[in-house]
């Protein structure tokens, strides 16, 4: 009976240990799924930023540093090539401007650059330069022309501009050379006082654009002379009293003279411009004006507007200084036509230029003047033709 009771016992707790068994291995079980399905779930996350395994349709691609060749079309955006124009898409290149000569360009599309022509052709309200540079000093860097009035009319300026000009004198030395033709070619040509054209074509040609006068040679030239007609530039100089708009002798002829010929413009220096083309000349010398006893020449109202309006200058017939030092015996005429006041025969040269240095007063100093000219010829692009010689 007791052997029968111990057994059942036995029986009893080998049943508890079986169960308590199977608890716990069928806990460990569950716990190891859930386990291993956690770890499942974290590797997928991890996979998710592994750069190999993405999905390329929900996933926005980098910029890849392959070659052109190895990129997906459809999807990358192409960056810039460093092929030559040959190798480009012409319909999705833009293409960099080309070194190719002005014939190979396009002429539709190309802007062509300003041309240096001469005065006739350009357009002074298109082409705003800087102030020319000289030496002497401008009245007014930024105007250079001022001072230049129109008759009657004060309120035009001189507005001219010239490439070439020729400056032809009224020596007797003219007569030596056949420089009409040349003379002609030049953008502009100034003559000084009445030295004519007409009958004087070979020599001094038959070209006119601006004419410098001086006030005594406008009372004594009578109004129908043909020096007056065509188109030109007149351009008068003289005292106060004798420009003067009320009473001044030379300006009422002027006026008439501008009545007379429509086609020729009138101009006269005023008072400011005496005064500093009178100044230039002191501080040249290092004189004062009136000491020295000097009545400017007309050669020096041209020079002086020449070196405003022109940016080359030629000079014909205007020797150098030392010329006659060096040629005492030349004989040639002071003029190359007879004037209204003088025989071109009264008056060498030489010897006119000789008297007119040494006197006293109220004379011409052309020696001086052609020093300062000399002076000036490299830095103003001026030079001396028939006779040539080089400052």
């Amino acid at each position: 009976m007791a052997l029968r009771r111990l057994a059942c016992l036995m029986m009893a707790l080998i049943l508890v240990g079986l169960t308590y068994i199977l608890l716990t291995t069928e806990r460990s079980a569950s716990k190891w799924e859930m386990t291993s399905k956690q770890t499942e779930d974290q590797r997928g996350t991890l996979e998710k930023h592994v750069k190999q395994e993405r999905n390329p349709e929900s996933v926005v691609e980098p910029p890849k540093t392959h070659s052109a060749e190895e990129r997906n079309p459809e999807s990358a955006v192409e960056l810039p090539k460093t092929h030559s124009a040959q190798e480009r898409n012409p319909e999705s290149a833009v293409e960099l401007p080309k070194s190719h000569s002005a014939q190979e360009r396009n002429p539709e599309s190309v802007v062509e650059l300003p041309k240096s022509h001469s005065v006739q052709e350009r357009n002074p309200e298109s082409v705003i330069g800087s102030p020319k540079k000289r030496d002497p000093e401008p009245i007014d860097p930024m105007n250079p022309l001022k001072g230049y009035v129109g008759v009657p009319d004060e309120s035009k300026q001189l507005n001219m501009s010239c490439g070439v000009c020729a400056f032809v004198t009224g020596s007797g030395r003219m007569l030596n050379y056949k420089a009409g033709n040349e003379i002609d070619q030049a953008d502009c040509v100034i003559r000084m006082n009445e030295g004519p054209v007409v009958g004087y074509e070979e020599h001094v040609g038959s070209k006119t654009t601006l004419r410098v006068m001086c006030f005594q040679t406008i009372y004594m030239v009578p109004t129908n002379a043909t020096i007056f007609a065509g188109k030109s530039t007149l351009l008068a100089w003289g005292p106060l009293r004798d420009m003067d708009t009320e009473k001044g002798k030379a300006y009422q002829k002027l006026k008439e003279l501008q009545i007379s010929y429509p086609d020729l413009d009138v101009y006269k220096l005023t008072e400011d411009r005496m005064r500093y083309a009178e100044s230039v000349f002191v501080k040249e010398t290092g004189r004062p004006w009136k000491d020295s006893g000097t009545w400017l020449s007309t050669g020096w109202w041209t020079m002086m507007v020449a070196m405003e309006i022109c940016d080359v200058i030629k000079v014909y017939g205007m020797t150098s200084g030392d010329f006659c030092k060096n040629h005492p015996n030349d004989q040639t005429f002071y003029h190359y036509f007879t004037g209204s006041k003088y025989r071109m025969e009264d008056y060498r040269e030489c010897q006119y230029q000789k008297r007119e240095q040494n006197a006293r007063g109220g004379s011409h100093r052309f020696l001086t003047e052609k020093a300062i000219f000399a002076r000036w010829a490299p830095l103003n692009n001026i030079t001396f033709l028939h006779p040539s010689w080089n400052p």
